[in-house]
Parts: structure tokens; C-alpha cells; sequence
């Protein structure tokens, strides 16, 4: 009789947001915008990024047809378009090190995100197929 796996030492609290590749910002945020009606919240020209509000969730965009934009850019001309998805979580970071581990899942990136309400940090993994998942909102940096 094998073990039940044990449960993740966080919760999962939804999509974050996506992080689609673009070839040109003005049409892609005239058609999120104009057509969807989802709101722009922040640019970040240095990443050739802006972050729209989708109701309850965020979409990121990058146009990664300029300089700024060349870190998302996939290997192959049209190997991808989504860079990753990011679930919203609650959790201490140790304890999700752990379980990651004991899972035998690496940490490809760590980030540290801070604005105004505070820290928190994000770990990067890949599922088994190579998708890029963030595990974002962690406690104890």
C-alpha cells in the first residue's frame, strides 16, 4: 500500500496573471483594451512590459520585438507565446523549499517582489512538459 502524498505546505489562492508574448504593444493593448476592456495598470519600459487588470486576475504583455523585450523572447521564431502563469499563493517560502524538494522540483528563479504593501517572494518551477509556473505571495523571504 504506498503513502498519500502529502499535501502542499501552502494554498492555492488562483491565477495571478498570464505573460503573453507580443510583436507590437499599441495593437496589443488597443485590442486587450479596446475589445476586451481589460484596464492598463503599470508599464515597465525597461522590460518592454505593461500589466493589465483582467478582472480579478492580471495579463502581462511584453513585445519582444524590441531590445528591452529580447529577455522573453522564445528560441524559435514562434516556439512559444505564453512565458508563464503565476498562481496567486499563501505560504511560508521554507516549508514550500521543502516540498518542492522532497518532490524532487527545482527552483529555476527566485524573485523577490516588493511595492507598497510590502515583500513577498516568488519561486519559479517547471511542470513536467517545461511550462514555467511562478509561485508568487510567499512569506519568509
Amino acid at each position: 500500500m504506498s503513502e498519500a502524498p502529502l499535501a502542499p505546505p501552502f494554498e492555492l489562492r488562483g491565477i495571478e496573471h498570464a505573460l503573453l508574448l507580443v510583436g507590437d504593444m499599441d495593437a496589443a493593448l488597443a485590442f486587450y483594451q479596446d475589445v476586451l476592456g481589460a484596464r492598463l495598470e503599470a508599464r515597465f519600459p525597461r522590460y518592454a512590459m505593461a500589466e493589465l487588470v483582467a478582472g480579478v486576475s492580471h495579463l502581462d504583455l511584453v513585445d519582444v520585438s524590441r531590445d528591452e523585450g529580447a529577455w522573453a523572447r522564445p528560441p524559435v521564431a514562434g516556439g512559444r507565446n505564453l512565458d508563464h502563469i503565476a498562481l496567486r499563493v499563501s505560504g511560508e517560502a521554507s516549508a514550500v523549499r521543502r516540498h518542492l524538494a522532497e518532490h524532487r522540483v527545482e527552483i529555476v528563479e527566485e524573485r523577490l517582489n516588493e511595492d507598497a504593501s510590502g515583500a513577498e517572494l516568488s519561486l519559479y518551477v517547471r511542470d513536467p512538459s517545461g511550462n514555467t509556473i511562478e509561485l508568487m505571495g510567499l512569506l519568509g523571504v
